[in-house]
């Protein structure tokens, strides 16, 4: 999972292939290019993608690697923000919840589940969300943001 695409792209570029991937963030912004290859465990994708990009063994993990936690936080932040910025709250009743999700080590993404069913208005969404977002991850880096319909599909990405 991941491996490959991290060879392919060694082969390729070899340590300055390995620093821009690793170091920049582009396995995690390459798992969510792979789709259904990855959606299963993202985490486990990305660290293959490591591996593969530093020229290391494979070594699959035993387990998955992503993690979930809900972040009622910055739901309440967010919506805040978008009820100052836009004098009502129109962008801020179509989040319904907000989900960290660790890659590996450093790298994680945001997830937003909306109600939102059209992808240019998910893309609306999006821009306003990364808007608010600081760019001050905390610990680690925030990759890609990943807006949700309301069954949980993603609808569109926007890097972070």
């Amino acid at each position: 999972m991941g491996y490959n695409e991290g060879q392919k792209l060694y082969d390729a570029g070899g340590k300055g292939a390995a620093v821009r991937e690793a170091v920049g963030g582009g396995c995690a912004r390459r798992a969510l290019d792979a789709g259904a290859k990855a959606d299963q465990d993202r985490g486990a994708w990305v660290k293959g993608c490591h591996d593969g990009v530093g020229d290391a063994p494979r070594h699959p993990p035993a387990h998955p690697l992503t993690k979930r936690e809900s972040n009622p936080r910055l739901l309440k932040v967010f919506r805040a923000w978008a009820g100052r910025t836009e004098g009502d709250t129109a962008t801020a009743r179509h989040a319904g919840r907000v989900v960290t999700v660790e890659l590996t080590g450093p790298d994680y993404d945001v997830e937003v589940s909306t109600d939102y069913r059209s992808r240019a208005k998910a893309e609306e969404f999006a821009a306003a969300f990364t808007q608010w977002w600081d760019t001050d991850d905390g610990p680690g880096a925030a990759r890609n943001l990943v807006i949700l319909d309301a069954h949980g599909r993603r609808i569109a990405t926007k890097r972070l």
